[in-house]
């Protein structure tokens, strides 16, 4: 079943709208946060909507553990991180298989929210020779680099090739990591992981790894950095438009 959302303001009933943001995300992707109440949270995303059948389903996380604990959860939570955040409520999981592998399986939600204000934006950032890199310390002698592929004020989103190191697990902080701004330089700021998602392959087979990361106890002047590049990605975005 599915649970009505608190902010009435932001409400839609009507089963039309609902199924079109549902089939939405379907063609576009977006990462959507899975919250359980019982503490497990991961990245996941709409595979497909059957307003015929009242469901929709979602893709699975790599690990069966947070999988498992997921569909015995009392109550998810599931949102969206875009300039307009979707978010709904729902329980009574299911684990399914679809042609295309496992998927969770829950009902249409009878009720969404859409709410439209700036701190829940999440931008994408440049990519190739102008990407921002984060460095992330796995011990004393390893970093990895990885690129930065979205950002809010509240965290940013990466691309991993390849295997996970170990160290990036649900709700580990990573202290000691960075990211160069340009003209403002190297701002430290420690990461919390809060979902790790497969999304892709690359031609030769190697999986590609979408890393929600929180910022963890952000100081006050890498907070105006990354405000300032997000206004002038925002800015940017509108003079392309």
């Amino acid at each position: 079943m599915t649970h009505h959302v608190e902010d009435s303001d932001f409400a839609i009933h009507n089963r039309k709208e609902i199924v079109f943001i549902l089939e939405d995300m379907v063609k576009h992707r977006p990462a959507l946060n899975l919250d359980a109440h019982n503490g497990v949270s991961m990245l996941t995303a709409v595979l497909k909507v059957s307003a015929e059948d009242n469901y929709v389903y979602l893709d699975v996380s790599p690990d069966n553990r947070i999988n498992e604990k997921v569909i015995s959860s009392e109550e998810v939570t599931f949102s969206t991180q875009t300039g307009v955040r979707v978010r709904w409520h729902a329980s009574d999981m299911e684990l399914v298989t679809l042609p295309d592998g496992e998927a969770f399986a829950i009902e249409l939600p009878v009720v969404i929210e859409r709410i439209q204000r700036r701190e829940y934006f999440r931008l994408n950032t440049p990519q190739g020779s102008k990407a921002l890199i984060c460095k992330i310390p796995l011990n004393e002698t390893d970093t990895i680099s990885v690129p930065v592929v979205d950002m809010s004020v509240g965290g940013i989103g990466l691309s991993l090739r390849g295997k996970v190191p170990e160290e990036i697990s649900q709700g580990a902080v990573l202290a000691g990591c960075s990211i160069e701004f340009p003209v403002v330089g190297v701002v430290p700021l420690s990461l919390k992981v809060c979902g790790v998602f497969a999304s892709n392959k690359t031609k030769s087979g190697e999986e590609i790894h979408h890393l929600g990361m929180e910022f963890a106890n952000l100081s006050r002047g890498a907070s105006n950095v990354v405000q300032r590049y997000m206004i002038q990605l925002e800015s940017e975005r509108i003079s392309l438009a």
